[in-house]
């Protein structure tokens, strides 16, 4: 092979890495990636091995060593270990390794060099050792493609075995005849190893940067996925929250209107009691003014007459104002001011509620005895806050109806304490059964005959939203006692109830 100079041809390989590693190198910068950085300046340092190694007899025997073998053997470690950055982060099994086969390679041709072992067995195990070693190439190109379509791993796979065999042949080829272990021989193996390296050195690098770019589209695609998939949920979960505010306000809706019927359900027993005490005065409204129409038809207009008109016309105004009194509280209890927030007082509450129960509380031999403490303000929806009054209330004159012991009783009391308004309600019924207790509370749970099991549900839920709690304490044979407690209200940006109806 005439026009074959391998010192020339050996000189190109470091031009060849050079360029490749330079050209992604800038392809690659913007990427600003610690693993590009190693695989380029790992082949740079590999190309600038190459300069003293093919110019032998030029350049000292101290460089041709030094320079030559150890920026060669620590560049190729480099970049298998750049390599296996693809896989995460590298083990430091791997990296023992790598280090280990440099320290054990340099140390040991250095050393023999120095100590005169012959250059045929230093070639044969210089050219050995890289046939070994640079079938990592391969294995990781394997490794890499997996079960996958890659074509950067199919090329490095191919620049693995391109490395391994030539370097092999080489190797064998100084081990068969010694007369071609001049490095610079020219020969079938030399050509052959020379040739492999031109081919397998950019096979490497257009692998490695197919898998680089390969590795990016992917995240990328998987980072369109998710980010599609994140868009996706965050759809669902606005869909989800307006389910939910729609739903939520289906149940304040719901409440709303269980309040109302729970109210008209309820007050039956109260309206037939308030319908008797509201009689009493229209009965006496009509007997008096029979009794003025009369007197005025009479037309003996004398004094004693006409105080006796004054009398009957005050005691008319007095019973219209009983009777007003009592429709001015019914109209009071069946106003609809659901989902309105006022500051009121409990105390007031309470009274208001009293006095529509106090005629059907008689009509049950039911005593009612009140203890009111200071002003009690909380702030919340009115009418709900009445029915739960209501609700403890009439269901105690209902258990106190039934006490062993007559009359019945029920004691209400209100205060304020640490920040809570409380309302006590306490009755000497037979109590609430055992069995009962546990799900007093439950939604359709009642121990009434007539009942709905709404109430107490209801009133618990109010409660609640009115950031409170309702507890009972109930021992069978001796009497039940209710525990509502809300937040005091310590503001004054709200008018009281009273003011604002």
């Amino acid at each position: 092979m005439p026009y074959f100079h391998p010192q020339t041809v050996i000189l190109m390989i470091c031009m060849v890495y050079l360029v490749m590693h330079a050209v992604i190198w800038f392809a690659l910068s913007e990427q600003r990636d610690s693993q590009v950085r190693l695989w380029c300046l790992s082949g740079v340092l590999s190309g600038i091995a190459v300069i003293p190694l093919s110019m032998r007899g030029v350049v000292s025997e101290w460089a041709f060593i030094y320079i030559g073998q150890i920026p060669m053997v620590v560049g190729n470690a480099g970049r298998c270990i750049a390599l296996r950055m693809f896989f995460g982060k590298v083990s430091a099994q791997a990296k023992w390794f790598y280090a280990l086969t440099t320290i054990i390679f340099l140390s040991t041709f250095i050393s023999a060099y120095h100590a005169g072992v012959s250059e045929y067995y230093l070639r044969v195990y210089y050219f050995g050792f890289y046939a070994f070693i640079l079938i990592d190439y391969f294995l990781l190109g394997y490794w890499l493609k997996g079960n996958k379509q890659s074509l950067g791993a199919d090329l490095l796979m191919a620049a693995g075995i391109g490395f391994c065999s030539t370097q092999a042949v080489r190797a064998i080829g100084i081990a068969v005849d010694p007369q071609s272990m001049d490095i610079y021989a020219n020969t079938p193996d030399q050509v052959l190893m020379v040739l492999g390296q031109m081919i397998c050195i950019p096979l490497t690098n257009i692998g490695f940067l197919r898998i680089f770019l390969e590795r990016r589209e992917a995240d990328r695609l998987q980072t369109e996925r998710e980010l599609s998939a994140a868009e996706t949920r965050q759809a669902l979960l606005g869909q989800h929250q307006q389910e939910l505010q729609h739903l939520l306000h289906e149940r304040e809706e719901i409440i709303r209107q269980l309040t109302l019927s729970n109210k008209s359900a309820s007050m039956g027993a109260l309206v037939a009691s308030l319908a008797h005490e509201l009689n009493q005065p229209l009965c006496s409204i009509r007997l008096n003014t029979q009794l003025v129409e009369r007197l005025l038809l009479e037309k003996e207009s004398t004094p004693e007459t006409d105080d006796q008109i004054k009398q009957l016309v005050l005691q008319v105004n007095q019973d219209n104002r009983r009777a007003a009194d009592i429709i001015v509280k019914l109209r009071k209890l069946f106003e609809d001011r659901s989902g309105a927030m006022v500051r009121l007082d409990i105390n007031d509450l309470v009274r208001d509620c009293a006095a529509l129960i106090m005629p059907y509380a008689a009509s049950k031999q039911v005593q009612l005895a009140y203890q009111f403490g200071d002003p009690c303000p909380v702030v919340g929806d009115q009418t709900q806050l009445q029915q739960v009054v209501l609700n403890v209330m009439n269901n105690a004159v209902e258990a106190a109806s039934e006490a062993s012991v007559k009359p019945g009783r029920v004691e209400v009391s209100s205060s304020c304490d640490e920040g809570e308004v409380i309302l006590k309600v306490i009755d000497n019924g037979p109590g609430i059964s055992e069995d009962m207790q546990q799900s007093i509370f439950e939604l359709f749970k009642t121990s009434k005959t007539e009942g709905m099991g709404v109430g107490l549900w209801l009133s618990k839920t109010v409660v609640n939203a009115h950031l409170g709690d309702i507890h009972f304490d109930s021992r069978p044979g001796v009497g039940t006692s209710f525990e509502v407690r809300l937040p005091v209200d310590r503001g004054d940006m709200m008018q009281p109830a009273r003011q604002s109806a």
